[in-house]
């Protein structure tokens, strides 16, 4: 394998105190604000009524507002834009005239983007661990699918531990508003899902050790392990678990979304600000007082119109007889989902070399 570069590199994205709060820390601010606003669960294993109605919307929209955030790194990035130009005109196009033409089109997507919306946060979770393993000089395949493996572990696995433990009254609604099942299929195999239990408890701990021993192979052999991933990944997976053990499955949804939402608009910021900077950059001022314009850009006009867009979503989505233009209006918002978890998989890979 390659070896670790000499030169000492800084282990943090944007600064210590910033990626601290801002990424590694982060589940422990959206825990802290969920065990504030929330009250743990009672028999009620799927939501619970004493859960404000305004904390549910106010996450809601955080969701959104960050899924909108990621045309600032498609559309509003010249550098990544140009590069794949159809990908962000037609094949959106495409998808939302086929998904307005198509009723079953339409589902079928909504039902791929409940599942990639879980792949989606894992691999953000995993992204981040990698970030910190390459600013240690590290061979960037090196361990990838270990750590892809306990991003699940650490971010997911407890919530369908979860699921085991529902009382057999309320699998049936949980199965089908969360995973998407179909309902005549969750009834006739619904309540295998409490067998489950034991083998996925026995494959969270043995991984853990597989993972700790395979790390120490590569570590013996010159790997650095980044003390930062190794933050990130006990901080989401104690959280998790925290939240799965005592808050009701709605709940550990506004959990995962407020952190997943808070490190993604996080990172677009540090990402982002020197290329929003090109757009009132001044060749007689500083690169510091481009990179503050961009700053600027982002906090007094992006922010603000992605959460005024997302506001207008959860209004637009709570209409019980939709008309033909909200179907379209719709179809437009699971396509912007949809789009968030393409676009920002294949701009993470074609900037590699520029957030490392």
């Amino acid at each position: 394998m390659t070896e670790p570069a000499q030169t000492k590199k800084n282990w943090y994205i944007n600064s210590k105190a910033s990626d601290l709060t801002w990424i590694i820390l982060c589940p422990l601010i959206a825990l802290i604000v969920v065990a504030t606003v929330c009250a743990p669960r009672t028999d009620n294993f799927i939501y619970s009524s004493l859960t404000p109605v305004w904390f549910a919307i106010a996450a809601s929209v955080l969701t959104h507002a960050h899924v909108l955030l990621v045309f600032t790194r498609s559309h509003l990035n010249a550098d990544v834009f140009k590069r794949y130009k159809y990908r962000f005109t037609l094949v959106p196009l495409i998808l939302l005239i086929a998904m307005c033409a198509s009723p079953v089109l339409f589902i079928l997507m909504g039902v791929l983007g409940a599942y990639w919306d879980e792949w989606h946060s894992l691999m953000q979770t995993f992204g981040f661990g990698r970030i910190y393993d390459g600013k240690m000089g590290n061979d960037p395949l090196a361990g990838r699918k270990l750590d892809m493996g306990m991003a699940f572990v650490v971010g997911l696995l407890p919530n369908l531990v979860l699921l085991t433990y529902l009382p057999d009254s309320q699998l049936d609604g949980a199965l089908v508003e969360y995973l998407e099942m179909p309902l005549m299929i969750v009834k006739q195999y619904g309540s295998f899902i409490t067998w489950l239990r034991i083998p996925l408890i026995a494959f969270a701990v043995f991984y853990t050790i597989f993972y700790i021993v395979s790390y120490r192979k590569l570590i013996n052999n010159g790997y650095q392990y980044s003390k930062a991933k190794f933050a990130l990944f006990a901080v989401t997976g104690a959280t998790t678990i925290i939240i799965a053990s005592k808050y009701t499955i709605a709940d550990g949804v506004f959990f995962g979304n407020i952190y997943h939402a808070i490190q993604y608009i996080f990172i677009v910021l540090v990402s982002e600000r020197s290329n929003l900077a090109k757009i009132a950059i001044k060749k007689d001022q500083s690169k510091e007082k481009n990179i503050k314009i961009g700053v600027l850009i982002y906090f007094a006009l992006i922010i603000p119109m992605v959460f005024i867009f997302a506001g207008l979503r959860q209004f637009t989505q709570q209409e019980e007889n939709p008309s033909e233009i909200i179907r379209w209006v719709a179809a437009f918002w699971l396509l912007t989902s949809i789009m968030h978890f393409w676009f920002d998989g294949f701009i993470w890979s074609v900037r590699r070399q520029d957030v490392s």
